[in-house]
């Protein structure tokens, strides 16, 4: 009789098993966050993004290379870069380093940026280099250097919001 039991439990379990019902599906793993910022992040606007790349250190246009001092970063690190553009004319990139030790390569930041303007440390951490009418901050994840380049006075919420958005791509 145990066998019959047996038997009747698993074409019990066969049959439920056949109900048509849809069993939920597994969603793969979500894209993760992009570690650029959008336009809509940016405070001060309204901002457009214009130009956006990815390239290694070693290629990125002479134009975004911080206090352009290709020592900041080794060649190989990999670069991933925005600029934005305001309605007043206003502009602002952003460059986004990994790929390297994100504290060497800010600590490198001030100390190359020193020759070619002033730079002072700001809390959070940042470090900030004035240029001419070109402003620089540098900030840091775990895994990035940030810097954001350009004029006005949202740059530094501009350059916390970037550390925001990098720290959580990760």
């Amino acid at each position: 009789m145990s066998r019959w039991a047996l038997v009747v439990a698993v074409a019990v379990a066969g049959l439920s098993a056949c109900t048509g019902e849809e069993e939920p599906v597994a969603a793969g793993p979500s894209p993760p966050p992009q570690v650029l910022l959008d336009a809509a992040q940016l405070p001060g606007g309204p901002w457009t993004a214009g130009t956006t790349g990815d390239t290694r250190w070693a290629d990125l246009d002479a134009a975004l290379v911080p206090c352009g001092k290709r020592t900041i970063a080794p060649a190989d690190a990999r670069v991933r870069f925005r600029v934005f553009e305001a309605a007043g004319g206003a502009s602002v990139s952003e460059v986004v380093v990994s790929g390297t030790d994100a504290v060497q390569t800010f600590k490198r930041f001030y100390a190359e940026c020193s020759s070619a303007g002033k730079v002072e440390s700001r809390p959070g951490p940042a470090n900030v280099v004035v240029r001419g009418d070109t402003t620089e901050i540098a900030v840091f994840t775990e895994d990035h250097l940030i810097v954001v380049s350009g004029s006005g006075d949202d740059l530094a919420a501009i350059g916390d919001a970037a550390r925001a958005q990098a720290a959580k791509a990760g």
